[in-house]
């Protein structure tokens, strides 16, 4: 029995932080308050759901009339200033939340992508995964599954799955039963089976399974009952669940995906998504904005802010801009050099991102001069990091040059990130045939990112460095959906890019160094080395963090020699947001969950 005291101070009030999910009793009771006069109480056990919310204030407004006019009642006009404050949490919920985005996404589809501006626009709005990041300390927990259990041998893992999900719509789409084993089913088998009809919705292929070799890792997929999937491996696979918290396995509606198929138009599952998640798309204009609003019928109950605008603004200072205007209202790539803005302002917070981010520079080894490893290793020696951590991150990052930090359980400091040496760089340049240089293109995207808040600047100062051996660099301006999407098929010289919200190493090496993701991956250096690509077979399925690391260790070692990307600095971004924007907790993968964030 949860007992909401008498408080004379007050009237009645739903918030709509209550109204969006189950809430601690005592929360509730400080919330919405529920007793302007007499004691009242709810039967519920541990939590006052939405429903108990609405009951108690359903109780006030009629003891409210009720008691207007009775003797020795107070004298204050209770039904307007009840109706005021059942208004004033309508008018929170209705405030629209906008969030400055740094690019547009290539999809909506988050299985077709690795982009992270993709997996933000869908995957954590729109979608559920079966488990899922939990804000804090490293720690998966429940999602679409309710529980699962993994076999003595790693061999076998059951999922029971959660009852009651409604499938979302649209006016092209309208479900006709609750989420099930189907749907995780088509989800997984798309991805890896090549004739699967959901892969007709991507003919480019599911960058993560293939990067992860998924064809091969499952001996069977299958559905026990409506609420049960049994997934035998053929081998262990460590990085397993990490995958399935991840944004490319969210779970997609098998009903949807056969509809459109005889419809003749698979592709439409990446513009007009629909998943289970807390957030609807209604609206999409590239360049502009994404527009969401809150699920109805989301299983976690409506999330308590009816509307979610996506904003696309590329330059990062006008970001900033925005941001202080009030113009949006959360932002994750805010130039370095504009965080002394935010630091002291009392409207904003700012709070660290959780996971590593890495920037990196990328060479194609499949175009001429960077098919010869001693011009990678002379273009990589010679790339003055500590400038770039002054001028392009103002001092919030650290010198790097192996992909993984070597604080990092992952990490080997087996190269040193010193100071240039272009003595050695000029001897490896003239022994590789280039004694007086040579003329080469990079790539460059508009704007930053969380893993390098300054593309162009960062670039300008490589050029500025390889022109001392006598390199001239030529900068081209490439939109950053049209350069993974060339880059992905080996058409870019060199590229920055950069890495994050991955914890496992899996993630980042099957993606950007194996050789499946050479050949459909993000593997832009379009380098495939078969001693690598064994190291990581080893890693997947050994059965201890230190024999995994042992094997991330050899592929460190392989990259630190053939130097098909070179890593520049480690990222320590952060998230800046309204001070009135309740609930931003970032998870280990350096997301949040949108349906969790509210309004003070």
């Amino acid at each position: 029995m949860t007992r909401l005291r008498r408080n004379p101070k007050f009237v009645s009030l739903i918030n709509p932080y209550c109204a969006g999910r189950p809430t601690p009793a005592w929360h509730c009771q400080k919330k919405v308050v529920c007793a302007n006069h007499d004691a009242v109480s709810i039967q519920h056990s541990v939590m006052l759901t939405p429903i108990g919310c609405t009951l108690c204030a359903g109780l006030a407004i009629y003891r409210s009339l009720h008691y207007a006019n009775s003797p020795g009642s107070p004298s204050m006009p209770r039904l307007p200033l009840l109706l005021l404050a059942l208004a004033t949490g309508s008018a929170i919920a209705a405030k629209p939340l906008v969030i400055c985005a740094d690019a547009d996404p290539d999809g909506f589809d988050p299985a077709q992508s690795a982009n992270n501006a993709t997996h933000q626009a869908s995957a954590t709005k729109i979608y559920n995964n079966l488990i899922e990041y939990e804000p804090g300390p490293f720690k998966f927990s429940p999602s679409l599954a309710q529980q699962w259990t993994i076999s003595a041998d790693g061999l076998v893992y059951t999922f029971q799955l959660r009852h009651g999900v409604k499938w979302q719509h649209n006016e092209h789409f309208k479900p006709t039963r609750d989420f099930n084993a189907d749907d995780v089913l088509w989800t997984i088998q798309r991805q890896i089976q090549p004739d699967h009809p959901g892969a007709k919705a991507a003919p480019a292929g599911f960058p993560y399974a293939n990067a992860g070799d998924w064809k091969n890792l499952f001996k069977t997929v299958e559905k026990i009952d409506d609420y049960t999937v049994k997934l035998t491996l053929n081998k262990p696979y460590s990085p397993l669940l990490e995958r399935f918290a991840h944004p490319a396995f969210a779970i997609v509606s098998a009903e949807y995906g056969q509809q459109l198929n005889h419809a003749g138009t698979p592709n439409l599952i990446s513009s007009q998504p629909i998943g289970t998640g807390p957030y609807m798309l209604k609206k999409y204009d590239k360049g502009a904005q994404a527009r969401y609003e809150a699920n109805p019928n989301y299983w976690r109950n409506k999330p308590a802010i009816d509307k979610l605008i996506l904003a696309i603004v590329t330059d990062p200072a006008v970001r900033t801009q925005k941001l202080l205007a009030g113009e949006c209202h959360l932002a994750d790539t805010i130039k370095p050099q504009d965080l002394p803005k935010f630091d002291h302002n009392p409207k904003f917070v700012a709070t660290p991102l959780r996971m590593q981010s890495s920037a990196q520079l990328f060479f194609n080894v499949g175009k001429k001069p960077f098919d010869d490893k001693r011009v990678r290793q002379a273009l990589s020696m010679v790339i003055d990091r500590q400038a770039i951590v002054k001028s392009v991150f103002d001092g919030r990052a650290e010198v790097a040059a192996m992909p993984y930090s070597p604080r990092s359980l992952w990490g080997v400091e087996l190269v040193k990130p010193v100071a240039p040496d272009l003595p050695k760089a000029k001897k490896l340049l003239t022994e590789a045939g280039y004694p007086t240089g040579f003329e080469a293109e990079m790539w460059v995207r508009p704007g930053g990112s969380a893993t390098n808040p300054n593309f162009r600047l960062t670039a300008e100062l490589i050029q500025s460095d390889w022109a001392k051996l006598g390199v001239k660099l030529n900068l081209v301006n490439v939109e950053w959906v049209s350069l993974v999407k060339k880059a992905r098929a080996g058409e870019a010289p060199s590229l920055l890019s950069g890495w994050s919200g991955t914890l496992d190493p899996d993630g980042f090496y099957s993606n950007v160094a194996s050789c499946d993701a050479a050949a459909n991956g993000y593997n832009f250096a379009q380098w495939c080395n078969n001693p690598a690509d064994a190291a990581l077979d080893t890693a997947r399925v050994a059965t201890t963090q230190a024999a995994r690391a042992k094997s991330y260790i050899e592929v460190q070692k392989i990259l630190a020699d053939e130097v098909p990307f070179t890593t520049l600095a480690y990222a320590l971004p952060v998230v800046i947001h309204d001070r009135k924007l309740l609930g931003v907790e970032p998870t280990p993968n350096d997301s949040f969950k949108v349906e969790r964030l509210h309004w003070k």
